[in-house]
């Protein structure tokens, strides 16, 4: 009995000695804060997007290939209605209406949400036409998504992505991008089909897109996005 008395006061002594020993828990609010600013460093950190614009226009090549196979470009309202009066320039104009920039391996990431307007392509030789709204720019993947004819999201075209450096002010809190828009292989397939043509080739350029981003003001760019020197100023 003496024995397992002895043994018992041995393992209660090792246990109480190893407690001892043992950090006390983390505080979960320096934890958090830790991994806040670890997510800083690394430029994870997403920034708010409260609005701008972006120009999209197809490519002269493109331009007259439409023409050529009777093919013009219309606007559309949020509405989904196509606008009597044809574009001329075969552009449009999109609000930006909401979104989040980030820094993804020194390159732009994020997302960008169009409004709902969008455009149409109308075929007078065959009679067919599709619409085109409901625009989400991927920055994070150099993709552009939009709604065909108002169904599920299709992916219509890639861009190269830009440098984190090159198109973020963060002395006035905006994004510029500006990059040519090349059309995917599917898109150029559901295209030619709901149109009646075969204007457009896998890869081959679609769009040019001109975007301007009002980042929140209120948020350290330069520490959210990793961004340790101010960008130089380019000319448009």
């Amino acid at each position: 009995m003496r024995a397992r008395l002895l043994a018992t006061a041995a393992v209660l002594a090792v246990t109480s000695a190893l407690l001892a020993a043992a950090p006390a828990p983390a505080d979960p609010s320096a934890v958090a804060g830790a991994a806040a600013a670890a997510g800083r460093r690394a430029g994870n950190t997403e920034v708010p997007v409260e609005g701008g614009t972006a120009r999209f226009d197809a490519p002269p090549a493109l331009l007259a290939a439409f023409k050529d196979h009777g093919v013009t470009v219309a606007r559309l309202d949020a509405d989904g209605r196509i606008s009597r009066q044809r574009s001329t320039d075969a552009g449009v104009r999109l609000d930006i209406e909401g979104g989040a920039v980030s820094n993804s391996g020194g390159k732009v990431g994020g997302e960008l949400r169009f409004a709902k307007t969008g455009l149409a392509l109308l075929n007078s030789e065959t009679g067919k036409s599709v619409r085109l709204s409901d625009f989400v720019a991927d920055l994070s993947q150099g993709a552009l998504r939009a709604g065909l004819n108002h169904g599920r999201g299709l992916t219509v075209g890639t861009f190269t992505r830009s440098a984190t450096k090159a198109a973020v002010d963060t002395d006035t809190a905006r994004l510029r991008i500006n990059v040519g828009i090349k059309v995917t292989a599917v898109a150029a397939a559901r295209l030619n089909a709901a149109l009646g043509t075969k204007i457009l080739t896998a890869g081959g350029p679609l769009l040019h897109a001109r975007i301007d981003v009002h980042l929140d003001s209120s948020v350290d760019l330069r520490t959210a996005l990793n961004l340790s020197r101010r960008p130089a100023r380019r000319e448009d």
